[in-house]
């Protein structure tokens, strides 16, 4: 049997106890991690609030958003429990590394790690920028039409996230879904609350009285700088990350099958998108995402290992593929739409732009 055929007959545990060794978390180094992202955070939004120059209040927020986003990915790992050697730990870092995202805890986990991680490129219930069927689109209104035409452009890329995630699920969640949550639930967006209203208050005091603006400014230069700006930053570098990681001429959709993911499904919907070393690792290893998805249990600092062993082990099913500016424009061309019988992409037109994966 090959090594794919042997791939799409097993189940994703057995796939898991093939990376338990790298699946081992460790205490300091990811300590050191999160201190630094908190560090460099926080003087993002401070040196935003007290910088008098527009360019440098400018740079400073958008420092603080990509530290939000590292942050974020921090929190990431720490809701998956990979993070540190410690359960209490895990759920400290990853109540607080959440917080500068404004996403309580409890829902990033129900959205990422029981959805999307449970349902990997299934089309209707993955939520990590799902493309619409052919057969969605032609029976869609043209107002329907038009504004997912805008969300596969580049423009709606950067805010895909802010728009279609966190307004109407984790800002926002509807009436159903209030109806499920659990006390820690509501605790969760206590924090999120307590923390932009405190962090406000905070930096106004800042801009008030160290940076001498009168109060109703000193307010809107907090708001701005500090807290809005840094948040859109993380929006669109969010919305980029998700794009690349499940968007791709070999990227693979399926309709619901009935039955979380299998290791195939999860390999081929999702791909490693190939980063220069250094901004690989500034960027906390997150492109190497189908290691990722096969055992979620492996710490960020451990998987550039367990991505290299993946593509050796199956390269048939791993998906590849190194980013440029023709690289993204390409996706953003050909990737608009997903026929799941003819198993590719086409664009708005209906024609296929990809041709079916083998398998």
């Amino acid at each position: 049997m090959s090594a794919a055929g042997a791939l799409s007959r097993m189940r994703v545990g057995e796939l898991r106890s093939k990376f338990v060794p790298l699946a081992r978390r460790q205490m300091g180094l990811p300590l050191l991690i999160f201190g630094t992202d908190c560090v460099l955070y926080a003087t993002g939004i401070v040196g935003a609030v007290e910088s008098t120059g527009l360019a440098e209040k400018l740079a400073f927020a958008l420092l603080a958003g990509t530290f939000t986003a590292l942050l974020a990915i921090v929190g990431h790992d720490a809701v998956h429990r990979s993070f540190t050697s410690s359960r209490v730990l895990n759920r400290l870092i990853g109540i607080f590394a959440f917080l500068p995202a404004l996403h309580p805890y409890s829902r990033w986990e129900h959205l990422h790690n029981h959805v999307h991680h449970r349902f990997t490129s299934q089309l209707g219930l993955d939520n990590a920028y799902p493309p619409m069927t052919v057969s969605e689109y032609v029976h869609a209104s043209p107002a329907r039409r038009r504004w997912y035409r805008f969300k596969r452009s580049l423009a709606g890329q950067a805010v895909y996230y802010l728009i279609d995630v966190w307004l109407p699920k984790i800002l926002m969640p509807s009436r159903t879904d209030r109806a499920s949550f659990r006390r820690a639930d509501w605790i969760d967006f206590a924090f999120v609350y307590l923390w932009l209203a405190g962090l406000i208050a905070a930096l106004t005091a800042l801009a008030h009285f160290s940076a001498k603006l009168p109060l109703g400014a000193a307010v809107m230069d907090a708001a701005l700088f500090g807290v809005l700006l840094p948040f859109l930053v993380w929006n669109v570098l969010f919305s980029f990350v998700t794009f690349v990681q499940h968007t791709g001429p070999d990227v693979h959709w399926i309709l619901p099958t009935g039955h979380p993911s299998t290791a195939s499904e999860k390999l081929r919907g999702t791909a490693h998108v190939i980063l220069p070393g250094t901004v690989d690792w500034f960027l906390h290893r997150a492109q190497q995402h189908p290691a990722h998805h096969i055992h979620c249990g492996i710490p960020l600092y451990a998987l550039k290992r367990a991505q290299a062993e993946v593509e050796e082990r199956w390269p048939r099913d791993t998906i590849a593929a190194r980013w440029t500016l023709s690289y993204h424009w390409r996706l953003t061309r050909d990737c608009k739409l997903y026929d799941p019988e003819a198993d590719c992409w086409c664009d708005f037109a209906l024609r296929p732009t990809t041709g079916p994966r083998a398998v």
